[in-house]
């Protein structure tokens, strides 16, 4: 996508989706080598699960048995955290003087890749529309996701999605294009897919509602292989590539890691520590995908 271009998709949707770094120049800069990108998802990815399964096996066993007005706040306050740091980089975005850096470290670039954005890329959105759907989203279901997992858990599960998820979308940018220049992407959408997907697993007769059909209710597992057959279909349709702002790559590879991860990881995790049956599916659980 040519500078021009960009900058009249700047205009007509009110933020800079697809961009590369006004500074550096392109035929100067080396590629960055798949290996380190791959190296860094897997060791904070594990790093992650090591920490809360330490944190976790320092839990007393009362805590195991019991749901308590503590653990009911704490949920709360991740959930908002998150929220907050998605908020707070969207008003950096507001300011010109943190562009440079929002750029550098807030945008993962799949041909020069900052290790760093392949986290901090995931609370970054440039759009108020795009922010408003995936934490309207993220809201919805992560706290049914927090309370089967648990705090620790849901943490190093949430930032396993966003490296997996991101990971998707570079390797696939790497496999179809080459080195090239490409677009960089930004936003929560594959750790929200993930979650979307965990959730499928767990309460497989939950029933949501499209925003777009919202009396409408649609069994969730429904919702998300219509979600995902889309973007299988932007992902493979050269014609309608042309024309979307979606990370299609880093949508499937989100959805897929977080039923994988509830269909197996979840129970590996659990018996590395002290087994926990997930809650009964609830009989309703009407909540809105937004992505």
């Amino acid at each position: 996508m040519n500078s021009s271009f960009s900058q009249k998709l700047f205009r007509t949707f009110g933020q800079k989706r697809f961009y590369y770094r006004p500074w550096i120049k392109i035929e100067n800069v080396r590629p960055t080598p798949l290996w380190k990108p791959i190296t860094f998802a897997i060791g904070i990815g594990s790093a992650t699960f090591y920490a809360a399964q330490y944190l976790d096996k320092r839990k007393q066993p009362s805590v195991w048995n019991s749901r308590s007005l503590i653990d009911r706040t704490s949920n709360r306050s991740v959930i908002f955290s998150i929220i907050g740091i998605n908020v707070g980089i969207f008003a950096l975005w507001r300011i010109p003087a943190f562009h440079r850096s929002l750029e550098k470290y807030a945008v993962m670039n799949p041909t020069f890749i900052n290790l760093p954005s392949m986290v901090v890329s995931a609370f970054s959105h440039q759009s108020g529309w795009h922010l408003l759907f995936n934490m309207a989203a993220f809201y919805s279901f992560a706290p049914a996701i927090l309370d089967v997992f648990g705090t620790n858990q849901f943490m190093a599960f949430y930032t396993s999605s966003i490296l997996f998820s991101n990971l998707a979308s570079l390797l696939h940018h790497r496999l179809r294009f080459g080195v090239k220049a490409h677009p960089g992407s930004l936003g929560a959408s594959g750790a929200v897919y993930a979650i979307a997907a965990a959730t499928a697993y767990f309460f497989p007769n939950a029933s949501v509602s499209i925003i777009f059909l919202p009396f409408i209710p649609i069994k969730i597992g429904v919702a998300l292989l219509g979600l995902m057959a889309f973007d299988t279909w932007g992902l493979v349709s050269k014609g309608f590539a042309k024309y979307t702002f979606f990370d299609h790559a880093a949508h499937l590879g989100g959805g897929i890691f977080g039923w994988l991860y509830a269909k197996y990881g979840y129970s590996t995790y659990n018996r590395s520590i002290r087994p926990r049956s997930p809650p009964p599916a609830r009989p309703s659980f009407s909540k809105v995908i937004s992505f």
